[in-house]
This record gives structure tokens, C-alpha cells and sequence, in this order.
């Protein structure tokens, strides 16, 4: 070896020991690559990659002769560089120029020429003889002499001795194959066959596919895997194995054809017919062993090929698909045989069918498949024909495996498999389903995809049939629909949920025997429910699934009837089953849990709240809470109410969790756990096992806080804690548990623990837990208030917090109460202000603490008050005016447009005076409802004292109809007497307006019950009175803080049953409705309080209501508006709703609160004073359609913060621009017309369920 490397190493530049050398180095790329066209492009890469480079041959010799040629001409030209720089290196690099001036030079041009010379002559010598030097020496020592002019070795071991390359492989010449391939096809023996098997196994991998002889080779290829001997098999199917897993895509090819053709060869030779099984009986897997082992190496490859067919020409990848489905399809079409065909023996191999389901996987893949598919339409109507025939059978026991042999039950069992998994992949897929119907001799009606669905979900539910076969049905389907809006269409267009009722609603007509030794009634098989259960629950994972179930079969998102010809019974008979398995004594854990899990599916959408919260299931489990907690229903049950309770529900605590949590997430739910007493109880029993599990989430708190008995439990159990405490860490560095945190993932943590914090403060008694002592007001405070804390990460949080929780009225005026906050931020504005005072410093913190103090200060919608902004605007260079001290400067108020002086009667002020001295009653009302919805829709705004005007005759009108009037209230039949009211002397209208008003008694004056007013409203009056002074509502001579005063006393006292804790803005509004006007105030709001719309529209007067009727502090608020809101919006725009329950529902809580303070400091004041007259005018659930198309207004800004927690936070502190009633009065009026008769009779159903006989205060 040293010898033959010295002989190498004298060889001049380009011979044939360097050029071999070269060749054998790259023989691996240009293997790969498939040809050598792109050499220089390899030489490329191994130069750069390959560190074993420098040792070729004819690397050295070139680095020789490049020193011995022009070694002297480059050492001149360095010198000559350094003379001409003087020793000195230059910013240029002197090699690049040395090599450019060297390049030029004619001894460099002579040298190239000569090197490409003699490669070019050494390859050619090499290509002229390149049979033999491949045979023969290509890799042998330079000492062996290369005989050109020998022929090729006859013998096959010779050859094989004297080839072997340094990859163990062969180089065999062409005749060499023709004789192999002539040896494959005429010698029977089995000695001569491992010979050539042999050497073709040790060939180099796809080089017997590029030979002439490769179709004769493949031919006797084929014949090796149809022969007895296993050693040959073997060796044959060894071959195969290898160029499946060559890089030569043709050679790939080829294998698997064959394959595929050796698998036909089995059906079509008699002689190997008798290795095929027979159907129906069992099978013994010794004689069928070898198509076994081919259709196990054909499904191994099917199932990686879609990882490399996009790499294949699409020819070959056309050709492998196309002979896949012909082979399927042999024996598919003979009725008389008695042979399992392909198909049926693959059943055995994958039943699965994984391969199958990874060609359709892709778009591309799946073209190709089905249209081969389509080409062999035979495969789809046998599948379809088998499944059929097997499932009428009812096949009840499948036996196992015994040995070496499969019983025909097993093999019957894994053919309705494979066929049944192959179909639902099928109609996976649109193009699939194209290819239904199918054409069943069996039966007279065309096969369609529903018609399928419909068998195979009858067979789910089958109690007689083998519950193998039942389940693998169930989990299929479940399969399916799971979260797949189209496919569950599908499935329940099938009619699956019908059948599925259908064939177990036998189950609750069953009466249980107590008190019996038989116990047939009340046994339940699981095995039948749970598949039943386990279908509902994968339809129920999508919006068509619970729209089908609750809404009905085909129906439109926005019918014209609503949700009025909505029928329970689907959805009710959903309860009954999951009712009857929780009051069975036989069902498992298992199913009782999936039982549960179908009801809260049901309870997750309005639509289900609405539908399902009634049902006898939910009254048990309340009475079941209750009996387990010692506590009695608030409420006495009589009659079937009390049979209903006495049913026992064979729950655990830990089983009702997810129950209760689902009941927890909607008001309706917090509504209904107040009323029967046991709120506390459920919550004190979820919120610790939540909270121990981290699954406390935005919208259980959201919820539990617009209740004041939740609140107070949250503050009981310390819920809100925690998240400070993660702040705490987030804000030093560190993650839960001490541990270091990633700056980056610094922000994201803070984020995340503060959005649970804000959720809370978006209602008032959120806001009022988390500054109490029982929540963080220890915690917030010390951040928040203290002067050398406001340079800390902790007080910009807090800021935060603070400004969430001034967003609704009611809170902030309470914590100005009890904190004193506008003091101590002016405060803090003071302690970084510059220029004596005048000048306050711009930072993040500062720009917070300026919006809530403008905020707090000043009230008012879009145009009334310039709102500043939360957050530092990097696009904005105007930055708001800061100030130290109230009150703010004048750059927060905008300049009043100039009013026209042009004196124009609208047609409201035309009816007003045309109808003023007629009757005002019901008919009335109605032609108001039109001249007011004219002027709105033509977009004019009514001046303050009509609309006056109009509530007051409103609200005498409403008095007349026994339909409006609040259940105990008396029919007013007082005779009218004329009242002259005379337009402000701002109107245009000079005219005087006699108005029929009903005689009152004088209210005695309320000064001297002044100390009844709390101390927030004390700063609510103080605040809407500078509101009203700002638009020059009030006009007189003064004494308006008094007469407000006056009247919230005098509503306290004589209207209201009972003190709210909360303000009384809708008395407020009224009040500046009225111009300040005590007496008209007055008047108005006893009309109000003895009518339903004043139930809704006023809501002190509602909580107050909790004394006297079956009604809930916030009730109508929440349980009533808001639900009904969320009820509309998920029918009418079911993407926006998905958009709100996103952002954990956090949305409907600041809705919520806008709702309690009439849209003030949302809407600008005339929009308020509408949104008071149409509800007073349309009805009260006007109020719900004004929510939904409020919310359809703010979509844009709602869709964009979608997932992101400055959602909430843009609500709450961005001012509503655009908002005009007049042009979203067709919206409310179409969804007037289609859920009146459901939304109306719901939000007024609480008035009439009085605890005693009512009498309004102030009769």
C-alpha cells in the first residue's frame, strides 16, 4: 500500500490513479444525485466541507506542480508589491492582488491548459473502456495490471470476489445481470436461485432496475416470492426490501409494483390459489405466511410513501397509486367466490387502515387517491355492501386469537374494521362524499352518505350486538364530529341525535323499583350509554352541534320567528337521559362523568341556559346541595315539585364539580344559586378545589362578582391573594416557587395574573372585595397612595387597577368615599410637577394617574369631554395638559358647536301639540312610537324638555293598559287635567303646550331626611350636578343640589321598598331630564315605579324589589339584560359572541355596568336621554336589543383586542365615538320581530312571582 501511494504520488497532474482516487472519494454524492452532470458543483462542496480533501491524490499533485511551475513568478510579483508599497500592507488585501496579477500572466494560462488536457484525456481513456475498468480494476492497487480487452467473467462468485468496492457492494457488468435474469427465469433450482438472490442482494442499490434485462429480472423476482421454499422467498423479498429503500426514485418504484404484482400473481395462478383463505371460515397463518409478509412490507411502505411522494415524478407517483387501488379491487366483483380477497387479507395485516389515512391527509395526496378511487368505484360499493351485511347479522361475541390461526368471528370482525374505518375516512372528506351514492344490490334505495351515517349510528346504540364492535362505532364517530363544524353537520343531518334518543329513551319510561328485589329497573348497561354519551359529546364540542340539539333541525342563525317555534324537546330529552344516569344506582363513575360533561356542553351556550336551567335534573341537584349542606330550600315545594326533590341524585361532590363550575360561569346560574340559598355553600366548595387545581379562571370570577354575597365569599376564602402575590414575584424577577424568570417572559406573567384583577374590578362589588380589608386593600394601598412608592413597578400596577375599577360609576364614587383616591393622586401629580406647580413631569405613571383624575371629574360620552388616554401613544406628539390641582384645565371640556337659531318643529313637537288635549292611552303611545322614531331615524337629536315631554305622557299612557302595569299596582283611571307647560325659553317654540297630567297630592318636601342620602351619593350628586351645569341642563335660579337631594330622599322613602347600597342614577338622569324640576321629577318616577318598563329601566327600583318579590339585587341587570343579550347575539352574529366568550365573558360585566348608569359617561347626553325614551316607548326589552346592537357597533374594536388583555382595558377607558340610535333602529326592530315573544315574557317572568301582596310605597 505504502508502495502503491509513492507510485501515486509521482504520477503527473490529471492521471488515471488520481482521476480513480477522485471518483471513488465522490462515488457516495454522485450516487446520491443520481448522475455527474454537476460535478463541479460537488468538487465545490467537498473543497469546502470535507476536511479529508487535502489527502486526494490529485490534490496533492496539483499544490506540487502549482509550486514547482509558479512558485518563482509568484514569489516576484510579492517582492515587487512590497517595493512598490514600501514594506507597508495596505487596506486592500495583497493576496486577492497577487492572485488577480498572477491570473494574468501567460505561465498560469499554460499551466490550466495543461491540466485540463490531461484529465480530459485520462477520463476519456476511462469512459472508452469503462466496462472493464469497472469489472475489473477501478478500485484495485496500482501493482494490477488493467486488462481492457478481458471479457467479462462468466462466473458470478469471480465476480463477486474480484469487485468488491470499499462499500461492500458490487459493480456487476451488464452480460452479468442478462445472467442472472436468465437464470431467475429458466432454473428451477433453488441452489442456482440463492445464487443470484445473492449477488443481487450485494448489488449496489437500484442499479439492476437502470439494466435492460430489469423486466425479465423483476418477472423472476416475482416468481422467487410465488415459490415454496422459504429461503428463497426471503431472499427475493429481501431484494425488494432493498430498492424500496434505495434513493432511486425508479427503483422505489419498481419494488412496490412488483410487490403489488406478486400479490395479484397469488389470485392469478390456480397453482397458489389454494395458499388464499377462505371466507367465513377461520384462518391458519402458516400457509398464507408469505402474501402476508408482502402486504406487510406494502402497507409499511404505503405508509411512509406520502413523506416522499412529493419528491417522485408525479408520473411514478400516479402509477403506484393507480396499481394500489387495481390490486384492491381483484376478486372484488365475483359474487360465486369463495377466496378472501386483497382487501379482506390486508384486514389482517392494518386494520387501521393508517395508510390510507395518511395519503388523504394532504390536498395533493388526496386527489390522487380518490381519483384512483373513483376509477375503481367497485372497492366503495363493496366496502359499503360488507359493512351492511355484517351489522345485520348482529354478530354478539367475536372470539380471539388461538395460536398461529384467527377464528372467522376475529376475521370477520377486522374486515367490517378496516371497511368501516375506510368509509368514515372517505366522507372525511368533501371529495369523498362526491363519490356517494352507492348502488347496494341488497337493497332498493341508493346508499347515500347520511343513509350510512344512519346504520352505523343505530349500530352504536345496539344493545344485543358485541360491544367491540358498538365502541370502535362510538369512538369513529366521535371521531368525526369532534370539533369539526361541517362533519358534525353531517352527522347530525343524518339524523344521529334522533336515533340516538330514540333508541334509548326506552330507558326513562322505566320505572325504578324501589323497595323491590328486582332492580331490572333501575340497572343500567354501560356499555350502551356510554357510546350514546360519548357521540353527544363530540356534537356538542361544536357550535352547529349545540345549535342542532337546542335550536332544531335545519334551522337558519336568524329565523324570523326567533327562538318561538324552538321546541325543548331534543335538548329536554338530552336532560332526561343524563338525569335518569345520575339517579341510577348501577352506573360507574366513568359514565356519570361523562354524563356530566354532556350537560355542561348543553349549559355552556345562552341558548342552553335558557333551555335547560329549568329542567327537574338542575332542581335536583340544587336539592341535593342543599339537603347535603343542612340547608332548606328557600322556597316551600308543594305537589310534583316536592316529588322532584325527593328524587335522589347518587352524586359526589367531586362529580359535581364540573356541574356547578358550568352553573357558575353564566349570571342566570349566579341568579339561580342566590334565590335558593346555596351560593355560598357552592362556592365554598368550588373555589378552593379550583383554586388548588390553578383552574380558576376570568369568567367564574367575572361572574361571581356581580353578585354581593359571591363577592363577600371570594373576600371569606382569600381568592384574590394569590394573584398579587404573583405580581409581587413577577415584578422582582422570579417565578412562582422562588425561581429565576426570563426578563422577556417578565411582561407576559404580570399580564397574566393583573387581567384576572381587572375581570373583578369590572363590577361594582369586585371593585368594592378588592379594596376592602378582606381583599388587597393593604396590599394595593401601599403602592398605590404612598408618595415613595411612585417609582416602584408595584404603584404602576396599581394604577391600573384603579383605573379598571373608576370605569363603572358606582365604584368610583364609592372609593372616592372610602379611599380618598382623588386626593392622593393630585398629590403624587404635585410631588413631580415643575414651574411652581404648573408643569407636571410626563411618564407612564403620571399619564394614569391624569386619566382617572379627568375621568372621575368630569362626565360625559364623546364630544362632552375629552377623555386622555390610559396609555403613553407613541404614534401621538400632542400630549394631554397634566395638572396638580382641580379643577382641570379647560382643555379637557371641547367647545360647544353653536346652536342654529333657526326655529324648526320637528314632527315629535307637532304631535305633542296636536294631541294635546286628546286621550293618552295605549293607541296614543303608539303614534308616538313613529313621530319619535322619525326624528331619530333622520337623525335629529329632541331638545331636553321634549323629551320630557314625552317620558311623562309615556308613563301616564302605560298606566292605562293592565298589560304595562307592575303586578299589584292599580289601573289608573283618574281623570286628566290639563298642565300647561311652556317651552324653555332656549326653544325655538314660543308656544304654549297644555298637557293632560293626573293630580297628584303635594309630596311633602324631604329635607330634613337629607342624612337617608349616603355619602356616594353625596358624590354622585355633586358630579352629575357639575355634569348638568356643564350642559346647561339645569336652568332657574339654584337650590338644584337640594331638590336632587329632595327626590332621592323621596324616592328612598316612598317609592323604593328597600335602600340599595349602589347610586341611583336613573333618578339622577331624570332629574337632569327634567331641568332640575322637583315636582314634574317626582310625578314621573311614581309613574314609572307602578309599570314593568320601570322594573327594567330603573335599577334601584328592581334590587329594591328583592323584599317583595322573588327578584335579586341585579337580577334584571345581569340575569335578565345581559343573558338575554348574550341569548340574541350568539343566534344573530354567532361570530361576534365567540369573539366576546374569548376574552372570558369579562365584556358583559362593563355592559353590565353601563346598563345600571344608563349608558352616562359612555354615550354623550343625548343619547342617554334616547336610550331612557326608547325603552320607555318600544318596551322593556328594547333594553336588550340596544346591548346587542351596542355591542354589533363596537365590533371592530372588540375583534381586535381579541385575546389580548388591554381588551377589557380599551373598553373601559376609551370613549365610544359614532354611537347614533337613529341609525341602528332597523337592526333593533328586526330583532324585535324575532324574539320578542321569547325575550319579553323572560325578563318580566320575576315581576310576577311576588313572595306576598304587593303595594307600591306610594299609594
Amino acid at each position: 500500500m505504502a508502495v502503491a501511494k509513492a507510485k501515486a504520488s509521482q504520477e503527473p497532474v490529471g492521471s488515471k490513479v488520481q482521476i480513480k482516487d477522485l471518483l471513488a472519494h465522490m462515488d457516495p454524492m454522485i450516487y446520491l444525485a443520481g448522475t455527474a452532470d454537476n460535478t463541479s458543483e460537488m468538487l465545490a462542496y467537498v473543497a469546502d466541507m470535507d476536511p479529508a480533501f487535502h489527502k486526494l491524490e490529485i490534490v496533492k499533485g496539483l499544490r506540487k506542480e502549482l509550486r514547482s511551475r509558479l512558485g518563482r513568478a509568484i514569489e516576484d510579483r510579492a517582492v515587487d508589491y512590497l517595493e512598490q508599497h514600501k514594506g507597508k500592507m495596505r487596506a486592500d488585501n495583497p493576496v486577492d492582488v497577487l492572485v488577480e496579477k498572477i491570473g494574468e500572466e501567460e505561465i498560469y494560462k499554460n499551466f490550466i491548459n495543461d491540466i485540463e488536457e490531461s484529465v480530459r484525456t485520462t477520463v476519456q481513456g476511462i469512459s472508452e473502456h469503462f466496462d472493464d475498468e469497472i469489472v475489473t480494476g477501478m478500485f484495485s492497487h496500482e501493482e494490477d495490471e488493467l486488462a481492457y480487452n478481458a471479457s467479462p467473467n462468466g462466473s458470478n462468485e469471480s465476480s463477486l470476489n474480484s469487485s468488491l468496492n470499499q462499500s461492500g457492494l458490487l459493480f456487476l457488468h451488464p452480460a452479468q445481470y442478462n445472467s442472472i435474469a436468465q437464470g431467475l427465469l429458466t432454473k428451477k433450482d433453488s441452489h442456482a436461485w440463492n445464487e443470484s438472490l445473492n449477488i443481487l442482494v450485494s448489488v449496489t442499490p437500484g442499479e439492476p432496475v437502470m439494466q435492460e434485462c430489469w423486466p425479465d429480472l423483476k418477472k423472476g423476482l416475482r416468481d422467487c416470492l410465488l415459490e415454496v421454499s422459504h429461503e428463497v422467498f426471503g431472499k427475493a423479498l429481501k431484494v425488494h426490501c432493498k430498492l424500496l429503500t434505495s434513493q432511486v426514485q425508479n427503483a422505489v418504484k419498481e419494488a412496490y409494483l412488483n410487490l403489488l404484482e406478486a400479490v395479484a400473481g397469488f389470485y392469478m395462478s390456480k397453482k397458489h390459489l389454494s395458499k388464499i383463505p377462505l371466507k367465513g371460515e377461520a384462518v391458519n397463518l402458516k400457509p398464507c405466511e408469505n402474501i402476508i409478509r408482502i402486504l406487510k412490507i406494502i402497507v409499511d411502505f404505503q405508509e411512509e410513501l406520502p413523506l416522499l411522494w412529493i419528491r417522485y415524478p408525479e408520473r411514478y407517483v400516479d402509477d403506484m397509486v393507480d396499481s394500489t387501488f387495481n390490486v384492491l379491487s381483484l376478486y372484488l366483483g365475483k359474487k360465486d367466490s369463495t377466496l378472501m380477497n386483497v382487501l379482506d387479507m390486508l384486514s389482517i395485516v392494518d386494520s387501521n387502515i393508517f395508510w390510507f389515512r395518511r395519503w388523504v391527509h394532504g390536498q395533493w395526496g388526496r386527489n390522487k387517491t380518490f381519483s384512483a378511487l373513483k376509477s375503481n368505484s367497485v372497492i366503495l360499493l363493496y366496502l359499503v355492501s360488507y359493512c351492511i351485511q355484517y351489522l345485520e347479522k348482529c354478530p354478539e361475541t367475536i372470539d380471539g386469537v388461538k395460536s398461529v390461526s384467527l377464528s372467522s368471528s376475529m376475521v370477520s370482525y377486522l374486515r367490517f374494521i378496516q371497511n368501516f374505518k375506510l368509509i368514515m375516512a372517505i366522507i372525511s372528506y368533501s371529495d369523498g362524499r362526491k363519490l356517494f351514492p352507492v348502488n347496494v344490490p341488497s337493497r332498493d334505495e341508493l346508499v347515500t352518505v347520511q343513509k350510512i351515517l344512519q346504520i352505523f349510528i343505530k349500530a352504536s346504540c345496539n344493545s344485543k350486538m358485541a360491544k367491540e364492535i358498538t365502541m370502535e362505532i362510538s369512538n369513529q364517530l366521535q371521531k368525526y364530529c369532534s370539533r369539526d363544524e361541517v362533519r358534525c353537520w353531517i352527522l347530525c343531518d343524518a339524523g344521529a341525535v334522533e336515533t340516538l334518543l330514540r333508541e334509548v329513551i326506552c330507558l326513562e319510561d322505566i320505572p325504578e323499583k324501589k323497595n323491590s328485589k328486582e332492580e331490572d329497573g333501575t340497572k343500567i348497561s354501560p356499555m350502551l350509554l356510554k357510546p350514546v354519551l360519548s357521540i353527544f359529546q363530540s356534537i356538542l364540542s361544536t357550535q352547529v352541534g349545540q345549535r342542532y340539539i337546542l335550536l332544531g333541525r335545519k334551522r337558519k342563525a336568524s329565523s324570523k320567528s326567533g327562538l318561538l317555534t324552538v321546541t325543548k324537546r331534543q335538548a329536554c330529552e338530552v336532560m332526561d337521559l343524563i338525569h335518569f344516569v345520575l339517579k341510577s344506582e348501577t352506573a360507574n363513575v366513568h359514565l356519570k362523568k361523562k354524563a356530566i360533561s354532556v350537560c355542561c356542553s348543553l349549559l355552556s351556550s345562552p341558548v342552553g341556559i335558557h333551555m335547560c336551567l329549568e329542567h327537574p335534573l338542575i332542581e335536583n341537584v340544587i336539592g341535593h346541595l342543599q339537603k347535603n349542606g343542612s340547608k332548606l330550600p328557600k322556597r316551600l315545594l308543594q305537589g310534583e315539585d316536592l316529588l322532584k326533590m325527593e328524587e335522589v341524585l347518587r352524586l359526589s361532590d367531586s362529580q359535581s364539580f364540573p356541574l356547578l363550575i358550568a352553573i357558575l360561569s353564566t349570571y342566570k346560574g349566579i341568579s339561580l344559586l342566590e334565590s335558593e340559598g346555596i351560593l355560598s355553600l357552592v362556592l365554598k366548595q368550588v373555589l378552593p378545589h379550583m383554586a388548588k387545581n390553578g383552574k380558576i379562571n376570568q369568567k367564574i370570577l367575572s361572574c361571581v362578582c356581580t353578585s354581593s354575597e359571591g363577592s363577600s365569599v371570594m373576600g371569606e376564602l382569600g381568592i384574590l391573594l394569590p394573584y398579587w402575590e404573583i405580581i409581587c414575584l413577577a415584578t422582582a424577577g422570579e417565578e412562582p416557587g422562588h425561581q429565576p424568570q426570563k426578563e422577556e417572559d417578565k411582561e407576559e406573567t404580570l399580564m397574566a395574573a393583573l387581567a384576572p384583577l381587572l375581570s373583578v374590578t369590572g363590577t361594582y362589588y369586585g371593585a368594592k372585595l378588592l379594596f376592602s380589608e378582606e381583599g388587597l386593600l393593604s396590599h394595593v394601598s401601599h403602592y398605590l397612595f404612598s408618595l415613595d412608592k411612585t417609582q416602584e413597578e408595584l404603584h404602576r400596577l396599581a394604577l391600573y387597577i384603579l383605573g379598571s375599577a373608576t370605569s363603572s360609576l358606582d365604584s368610583m364614587v364609592g372609593l372616592q368615599t372610602s379611599t380618598n383616591y382623588q386626593e392622593h393622586l393630585l398629590a403624587q401629580q404635585s410631588l413631580f410637577s415643575v414651574d411652581d406647580g404648573n408643569t407636571v413631569i410626563i411618564d407612564e405613571k403620571s399619564i394614569i394617574r391624569n386619566h382617572i383624575l379627568v375621568k372621575s371629574y368630569l362626565l360625559g360620552g364623546s364630544g362632552e369631554r375629552i377623555l386622555p388616554p390610559l396609555f403613553i401613544d407613541s404614534n401621538s406628539s400632542i400630549m394631554p395638559q397634566l395638572f396638580s390641582s382641580y379643577p382641570p384645565p379647560r382643555n379637557y371640556i371641547p367647545e360647544k358647536p353653536i346652536r342654529s337659531m333657526h326655529k324648526r318643529q320637528n314632527e315629535v313637537w307637532r304631535f305633542l301639540s296636536d294631541t294635546r288635549h286628546g286621550l293618552h292611552d295605549i293607541g296614543w303611545l303608539n303614534h308616538c312610537r313613529k313621530a319619535v322614531r322619525s326624528v331619530l331615524v333622520a337623525g335629529e337629536d329632541l331638545k331636553n324638555w321634549l323629551v320630557m315631554d314625552i317620558i311623562e305622557r309615556s308613563a301616564r299612557s302605560l298606566l292605562t293598559s293592565a298589560e304595562e302595569l307592575l303586578p299589584g299596582s292599580p289601573l289608573s283611571d283618574k281623570p286628566n287635567t290639563p298642565l300647561v307647560l311652556s317651552s324653555p325659553a332656549s326653544s325655538p317654540c314660543s308656544d304654549t303646550v297644555q298637557i293632560p297630567l293626573p293630580e297628584y297630592s303635594e309630596p311633602q318636601r324631604m329635607s330634613e331626611n337629607l342624612p337617608t342620602v349616603s355619602d356616594a351619593h353625596l358624590a354622585a350628586v355633586e358630579l352629575i350636578l357639575r355634569y348638568g351645569s356643564e350642559l346647561q341642563l339645569l336652568t332657574g335660579s339654584g337650590g338644584f343640589k337640594e331638590g336632587l337631594l329632595d327626590v332621592l330622599s323621596y324616592t328612598q322613602t316612598k317609592i323604593l321598598c328597600s335602600q340599595s347600597e349602589r347610586c341611583d342614577w336613573f333618578v339622577m338622569v331624570m332629574f337632569l331630564i327634567a331641568g332640575g324640576n322637583v315636582e314634574r321629577c317626582r310625578n314621573v318616577l311614581s309613574h314609572i315605579s307602578r309599570v314593568l318598563v320601570g322594573g327594567v329601566l330603573w335599577p334601584c327600583f328592581s334590587d329594591s324589589l328583592s323584599t317583595t318579590h322573588e327578584l335579586m339585587p341585579g337580577e334584571v341587570t345581569f340575569s335578565g339584560i345581559i343573558h338575554h343579550a348574550q341569548l340574541v347575539l350568539s343566534i344573530e352574529i354567532p361570530m361576534l359572541f365567540s369573539v366576546i366568550q374569548a376574552n372570558n365573558s369579562c365584556v358583559w360585566n362593563i355592559l353590565g355596568e353601563w346598563i345600571r348608569c344608563l349608558y352616562l359617561g359612555v354615550l354623550p347626553w343625548m343619547e342617554v336621554c334616547h336610550y331612557v325614551m326608547m325603552v320607555l316607548l318600544q318596551g322593556p326589552d328594547y333594553a336588550v336589543y340596544f346591548v346587542v346592537a351596542f355591542l354589533r357597533h363596537l365590533q371592530k374594536i372588540i375583534i381586535k383586542y381579541t385575546g389580548h388583555h388591554k381588551c377589557l382595558t380599551v373598553l373601559q377607558t376609551s370613549a365610544i365615538t359614532g354611537w347614533r340610535i337613529g341609525e341602528h333602529l332597523n337592526f333593533m326592530e328586526g330583532l324585535s320581530r324575532r324574539h320578542r315573544r321569547t325575550v319579553l315574557p323572560a325578563l318580566t317572568s320575576p315581576f310576577y312571582k311576588l313572595r306576598h301582596e304587593y303595594t307600591p310605597r306610594q299609594l
